[in-house]
This record gives C-alpha cells, sequence and structure tokens, in this order.
C-alpha cells in the first residue's frame, strides 16, 4: 500500500517541481512520469483525456515553445477534473500563458471536486466570462461550502446572469445559511426566474427562520411553479408562526397540490390568524378538511415536541442548558433563547424580559426565560386550531400525559362546549368527515382516562360514535393493531350494550380472510379468556359462534420465552442508552443506585468503551472504580458523557453472571458503532431511557445506517430473540415500528403512556434475575406474574409486557407476513 502511494505522488511532485522554476530554467526535455488515473474520472482513456487538454492548452496566443513544454509536463501530472477546467480557461477570451500558471499551480496543489469543475464550467459559458477573471472564479469556488456550490450553480442559470455578477456574488453566496442557501437555490431553479427578481429576493430569504425556508422551499419546488407566484409569496411565508410554517411544508409534500391550489391554500388559510383559519375549516369541503387533518396529522411531531418540552430552556438538540451555562451566557445569548418562543408568549413575558436586560440584571432575565419557556408549552396549544389539537390528540400516547390530560384535553374540551353544542358526535362530523383521525381520538382519549370528558352518557349517542370509529379502527391488520392495545379503555367507560354494539361492529368487520380475521378471533378469544367480566351474555355467545367459524388459535404458542437459548452461555446481558440530558441523567442515577442497592458491581464494560489504547482503557477503569466505590453516579454520568466509555453492573445469580452495561450517548457515529457491538455480541437486553424523541437517534437510525452500510445483515438481527425494554414514553405506532425493525424478533416491555423510573428500574433489575433463578421453560405468562408485585396498586397500567394482547398479535402478523414473503412497513407514515 506504502509502496502504490508513493507512485502516485511522483507526477503531483514533478508538477510542482516544474512549476516552482522560471520559465528560462525549463529543461528541453523534461522527465515524463506515467498518467495515474485520479478520483472522478469517467471511463475514457488518459492518453485521449491528455491530448485533448494538451491541445486546448496550445492554443493560448503567443505560446512560446518552452512555455507549450513548461505546460505539457505540468498537465501530465493533473488529474481528470484538474484537465477539464484548463481546457476551458485556455479558450477564454484574455487567455495567456502568465495568467494560466496561476492556475496550473493551484490545481497542482488543491484537488478540484467534480462539483466545483461543473460550477467552473457553467460559470465560463455566461456572457463576460474572461480569464482574468477565471484566475479569481476558480479558487473561489473551491474555498465555497457544498450547499454554497450548489445554490451557486442555480443562480447563475438564471435568465440574464453574466459572469462579472456570478463572479461577485460568491462572497455573499458562501456567507449564507444552510437553510437560506436551500432556500434560494429552490428560488433560483424555477423555470423562467430572472436573475433581477431571484437576487432582489434574497435579503427576504435570509430573514426565514428554519420552518419558514423549509415551508417556501416546498412551495418552490412545485412542478408548475412560476417565478411572479414564488416571488409574491415570499412576504407571507416569512409572516407565519412556525406552527403553520410547519404545518404547510407537510400539506404540500403529502398533498402535492398545483401552483394555484398551493397558493390559494396559503393565501386563504395557513397566512391567516387562528380565529380565521378556525372558521374557515368548516367552511370548506368535506374532501379538504380531510386533506387537511391528513397533514396536520402527519405534521403532528414537531408540535408534540414542543408542547412536551418539559426542560426550562434547552438547546437545538432539546438538551437542556443548565444553571451554571445560562449564567455563563451575555444578554444577546439570552435574547436569542428568548426569541425562539411563540410569539404570543414573548409578547406576555417581553416586557419583564425587556426591563431585566435593560437593567443588567442577567440573574431576572434567565428567571422571566425560564417562567416564559415553562408558559410557552400550554400557550403553543391555545394558537392552535381546533382541527390541529384533535389531530394531536388523535397521537396519543406520543403525547405526555401531561400535554395530552392538562394542556391540550381542557382548550379542545372548551371549544366543544362553546362551539359544537357541548356534544362530540357534532363537533367530530364538522370536524372530521371522512372519520380519518376518529378511531384513534377516541381510543387515545380512553387510553388516557379522558374520555368520559367528552363522551356522552346515553347509549344510543355512543353507538353513534362507535360508528365512526369502527369504520377507521377495522379497516385492516396495522389499524387494528393500533386499537388493540386501548380495547380495554374503551370497553370499560361503554355502557353494556354500546359494548356488545361493538363487539358486534368486530364481527361484522371480519372478512373471513387470511391475517385481518385471525387477528380480529384473537382479540375476541383474549377477551373472553381474559376480561369475561367486561362481556355481556350476548357478547359472550357472539364471540364463541365467531371462534367456532374462524378456529381458535393457540395463544400459548406466542407466549414462548427465548431464556433457554440466552442461559446456554451462562449469561445474561442488557445495554441501557441514556441521552446526555437532564432526564438522561435522572434515569441514570436512579438506575445505577438501584442496582448498587442490590448487590451489583460497578466495573468498565469493555465492550461497549472505545479506548484509543491499553493506557486509556485502564485510565477509564480508574474512573469507574474510583467513582463507583464512593457512589458518584452523576460525576460518573458526566464522565461518560464526555469520553468514549461505558460501565457495567455484574452480579452472580444461580451460577450466571448478569451484566448491565449503561451507555451515555455521544454522537450519531459512536452510536453506530455502540449498536454495532450490541448486535454482533451476546447480549440480550436494549434499554432505552430517558425522553421519547430521543428513540431515533439512539436505536432506529444507527441500525438503519448500519444496514445500509452493510455493516449488518438480517441474519444479526434474527441471530437470537432479544428483549426491547422502553424506559422512554411510548405508543403503539412506536411499538410496531421497533418489532418490524428488529424483523419480528424482539419482545418488548413499552408504556403507551408515560415511561417511569419507580417501573422501569425495578423491572429491569428484576427481570434478569427471573430467569435466573426459574427454569427455562417459563413463559411470559409466568413472567408476568412473577413481576406483578412492580404493577401493584394501579402503576404502570400504560405497561405493555411481553406476552399482552398487542404483543400476541405483533408476533401473529409477523409470522403470516413471513410465510407470505411479504416485506413489513417499518416507517411510522405507513402505518396509516
Amino acid at each position: 500500500m506504502l509502496e502504490h502511494r508513493s507512485c502516485r505522488l511522483l507526477p503531483l511532485l514533478s508538477a510542482l517541481a516544474l512549476l516552482s522554476l522560471p520559465s528560462s530554467a525549463l529543461p528541453a526535455e523534461p522527465p515524463q512520469p506515467a498518467a495515474v488515473p485520479a478520483p472522478n474520472v469517467p471511463t475514457v482513456s488518459n492518453d485521449v483525456v491528455l491530448q485533448n487538454t494538451l491541445a486546448a492548452f496550445a492554443k493560448l496566443p503567443g505560446l512560446a515553445p518552452q512555455e507549450l513544454e513548461y505546460g505539457k509536463n505540468a498537465i501530465k501530472g493533473l488529474d481528470y477534473n484538474a484537465q477539464r477546467a484548463i481546457r476551458r480557461f485556455s479558450l477564454l477570451p484574455g487567455a495567456s500563458f502568465a495568467l494560466s500558471r496561476p492556475l496550473l499551480t493551484d490545481l497542482a496543489q488543491n484537488k478540484l471536486s467534480f462539483e466545483q469543475l461543473l460550477a467552473f464550467e457553467q460559470w465560463t459559458s455566461l456572457n463576460g466570462a474572461n480569464m482574468s477573471q477565471a484566475v479569481v472564479v476558480l479558487p473561489g469556488l473551491r474555498a465555497m461550502r457544498r450547499e454554497a456550490l450548489k445554490t451557486f450553480r442555480a443562480c447563475i442559470s438564471m435568465n440574464g446572469m453574466d459572469a462579472g455578477l456570478a463572479l461577485r456574488l460568491i462572497p455573499q453566496l458562501n456567507a449564507m445559511s444552510d437553510d437560506s442557501s436551500m432556500t434560494a437555490r429552490q428560488l433560483f431553479a424555477i423555470r423562467g426566474m430572472d436573475v433581477r427578481q431571484g437576487l432582489a429576493s434574497l435579503a427576504t430569504i435570509q430573514k426565514f427562520n428554519r420552518k419558514q425556508a423549509w415551508a417556501f422551499t416546498s412551495l418552490a419546488a412545485g412542478l408548475d411553479m412560476t417565478p411572479d407566484t414564488a416571488i409574491a409569496a415570499l412576504p407571507l411565508i416569512s409572516s407565519l408562526r412556525d406552527e403553520d410554517a410547519w404545518n404547510f411544508q407537510f400539506f404540500l409534500k403529502r398533498i402535492k397540490p398545483d401552483r394555484n391550489t398551493a397558493w390559494t391554500w396559503l393565501t386563504r388559510y395557513f397566512s391567516q390568524p387562528v380565529p380565521v383559519q378556525e372558521a374557515m375549516h368548516y367552511s370548506m369541503s368535506a374532501l379538504n378538511r380531510s386533506a387537511l387533518l391528513e397533514a396536520l396529522y402527519h405534521a403532528g411531531e414537531e408540535i408534540v415536541w414542543r408542547i412536551n418540552n418539559l426542560h426550562a430552556v434547552t438547546n437545538e438538540y432539546g438538551i437542556e442548558y443548565s444553571q451554571a451555562q445560562l449564567a455563563s451566557m451575555g444578554a444577546a445569548q439570552l435574547q436569542e433563547l428568548f426569541d425562539k418562543l411563540s410569539r404570543t408568549t414573548r409578547a406576555n413575558y417581553g416586557g419583564s424580559f425587556a426591563a431585566a436586560r435593560q437593567a443588567g440584571n442577567r440573574g431576572k432575565m434567565i428567571s422571566v426565560l425560564r417562567q416564559a419557556t415553562t408558559a410557552d408549552r400550554s400557550q403553543v396549544g391555545k394558537d392552535l386550531t381546533s382541527a390541529n389539537i384533535y389531530a394531536l390528540l388523535a397521537q396519543g400516547s406520543e403525547l405526555y400525559d401531561s400535554s395530552f390530560r392538562d394542556i391540550l384535553v381542557p382548550i379542545l374540551k372548551a371549544r366543544v362546549s362553546g362551539m359544537h353544542r357541548d356534544n362530540l358526535l357534532v363537533f367530530l362530523r364538522a370536524t372530521d368527515p371522512g372519520n380519518i383521525l376518529v378511531s384513534s381520538f377516541i381510543v387515545s382519549l380512553a387510553q388516557k382516562g379522558k374520555l368520559t370528558d367528552f363522551f356522552p352518557t346515553d347509549a344510543a349517542e355512543q353507538q353513534r360514535i362507535l360508528e365512526l370509529v369502527a369504520s377507521s379502527a377495522f379497516k385492516d391488520e396495522d389499524s387494528i393493531l393500533l386499537f388493540s392495545a386501548t380495547f380495554r379503555y374503551l370497553l370499560t367507560v361503554l355502557e353494556p350494550s354500546s359494548r356488545h354494539f361493538l363487539i358486534q361492529k368486530m364481527v361484522v368487520a371480519d372478512n373471513g380472510r387470511g391475517s385481518f380475521s385471525k387477528l380480529i378471533t384473537v382479540i375476541l378469544q383474549y377477551y373472553l379468556q381474559e376480561y369475561q367480566d367486561l362481556l355481556s351474555p350476548e357478547s359472550t355467545v357472539l364471540i364463541q359462534q365467531t371462534i367456532a367459524r374462524n378456529g381458535a388459535v393457540d395463544i400459548r404458542r406466542y407466549l414462548v420465552t427465548p431464556f433457554q437459548q440466552w442461559k446456554q452461555d451462562n449469561q445474561l446481558g442488557s445495554l441501557s442508552i441514556f441521552h446526555p440530558d437532564d432526564d438522561g441523567r435522572s434515569s441514570f442515577v436512579s438506575n445505577a443506585q438501584t442496582l448498587s442497592k442490590n448487590g451489583y458491581r460497578l466495573q468498565l464494560s469493555d465492550q461497549y468503551t472505545f479506548a484509543e489504547s491499553v493506557g486509556e482503557q485502564q485510565r477509564f477503569a480508574d474512573i469507574v472504580a474510583r467513582l463507583g466505590s464512593s457512589g458518584s453516579f452523576a460525576a460518573l454520568f458526566e464522565a461518560m458523557r464526555r469520553e468514549p466509555f461505558s460501565a457495567a453492573f455484574v452480579k452472580q445469580v444461580n451460577g450466571i453472571l448478569i451484566r448491565h452495561s449503561v451507555h451515555v450517548y455521544g454522537d450519531q457515529e459512536s452510536q453506530k458503532q455502540v449498536m454495532h457491538r450490541f448486535l454482533k455480541g451476546g447480549d440480550e437486553m436494549l434499554a432505552q431511557r430517558g425522553h421519547s424523541y430521543w428513540r431515533s437517534e439512539q436505536i432506529t437510525d444507527p441500525i438503519k445506517q448500519l444496514q445500509e452500510g452493510k455493516q449488518i445483515a438480517d441474519q444479526d438481527l434474527t441471530a437470537r430473540q432479544r428483549f426491547l425494554s422502553l424506559g422512554s414514553c411510548g405508543g403503539v405506532k412506536v411499538y410496531t415500528k421497533l418489532t418490524r425493525l428488529f424483523l419480528g424478533r424482539i419482545d418488548i416491555l413499552a408504556t403507551i403512556g408515560t415511561g417511569q423510573a419507580m417501573i422501569n428500574d425495578p423491572y429491569n433489575l428484576h427481570f434478569f434475575e427471573i430467569v435466573a433463578n426459574n427454569a427455562s421453560n417459563m413463559s411470559w405468562e409466568d413472567l408476568a406474574r412473577k413481576t406483578d408485585f412492580i404493577f401493584s396498586g394501579g402503576r404502570g397500567q400504560d405497561y405493555l409486557q411481553p406476552g399482552c394482547l398487542t404483543a400476541i398479535l405483533h408476533k401473529i402478523l409477523d409470522e403470516d407476513m413471513q410465510r407470505q414473503g411479504i416485506k413489513p412497513k417499518q416507517d411510522a407514515e405507513d402505518l396509516w
């Protein structure tokens, strides 16, 4: 390898040596190093490329023989991209050897990427391009950031652009943020865009915040977009609230309207105040209401994140600033944080914040900032339309309990009372005429214990609402999976006759075919076995008839555990992942204290530590030993946050070594390494702790990246049945997504509500110890009985344990899909 690398350096060294000589000292017969292929070279003979380049260079006016010889020797050492650039600038007006020489030196010393080459070639085709400018343009393009370079290429394609103006734009475009670059690039790329119009728009574009930039980019990307419409939209987009900009972007992406339709929605709906939007929703056609609701639902993640944000002040990644960090900030930095709040909140707290700033009291500024960011959770909800709140509540357990019960439900309840005669059915028919989200909305209310706030007590009214529920809950396998987790909650709030009505709807929905019919049968069979007290005699008979018709399913098959395989090596291992924020820290400390109090010893985790030397490995081990012996778990968390090592709590139980490894998330690349070691290693349990919105960074994204990079294969995911403990808030959609990510070879403890350390810590502790102390043929049902003390007193009612109905249904569906050779959907959006 070293020898090959030395050979590749010869042409470049020869070129540099030649270029360092004065022209009068050029050798008559310079050495002829072998040509070497360079990156980005298409399948073209090097001789042909070289001859074409030399022929173009030879056309330089007034070229002396020794200058030609100089150029030949220099060009031979250059790669394909550089030679193409030479062919371009050699033919420009004003080209000469004197101007070419510094560019030859530059190209020999600095690589030119293919993207930079294409930009340079585009520039040389502009009116007025000449050699004097090329000497400045070529190094200028090389210095541009990748996003800025893409924008430059779009910019110089506009009508009316000339070479001199393009040259002057390079510094301005390079100074723009990536979001502004993306937005400007999309504007410039609109067919027929005039350079005067495009450049005049830059001032507005650079004032866009990120969500406005994304909204405008989605609008400008329309296939039939025109310059006039895009330019007219700029001031409207710049005035959009964050929520409206975000929702508009999703509306455009999902609905894909034509230019006129997009313009109508922007001007008549998304750019209007909330009261106007509220009225507009109920005046538009049923088709448009359904289209809007679908977009609002899929856009919900960002707004859910804002309402869920329990931190007082966080950075752009959601990590809470400590008091020390805030105290170290200047007034301008604190102002930037305050300016991220919603408009209404800024108006409510702006006076106090400004007064504190004017008085130079940064302590007071921080206090007001904390109060304002806490109040902003509720304000975000108040600033939403009823349709938007309805779509968010349909997300169910994606919302924290406090967000769902204490913020959004009271706001919507007041609006249903004031605007819809305090009648849920009237509200549903008016808001969601296509029944798109009715089922999710109803079961979410039932799951969170808030259905009685809205649900009528009259049986006939209940049944009319259940008609709407049935139309969306029983349409396919995925909708049944979502419905199954909250079926019991719904039954408990219904009148007996309405319960029977719902059972009838399920039986009628049974089409007798495939997985769909099997899932309905299993749900009914499960409730007949486990919740007989919720069923009337009529319902019991109806269920028995359905089971007799379709055939009973042996549910015990789906309660089999993998414990025998796990215990073959006399070891049980878990990996718990914590995020480097306040919630991650508190979860880490509570978990460490629980394990420590139960006899676990702390040591360095060799498997999940990435030391660069034996000495560094020992240093990490010393840190773990020192902090572990003193019980300084918060300090250990901080040390692990700063450096790439992990710890492990170990204990011998009944001859089996139990090892609970703990890891603090560092960055995307290191997390890929961690997940790679987990999937290639022998650990049985993966636990995700802290906030739910870090789940992608911690689990799903790294696994998908490893798959895309061919670093793991399907057999790495299916080699053993693993266990996933989701300590964070969750939902059935997440449950389904992770089940499919692990190709069905996973059992899960998850909550469809709020994760609780008082459940997660003891469960993860006792889970392995119960496995170690009991027979390997113990079922999930047996394990649930042995862990029942953790959930006693009504604690953890929202948790889905392995072996529950939802788990059984997933296993049945995965089994059927594998039998049919169907690849399951993995994206959450695909479930709708």
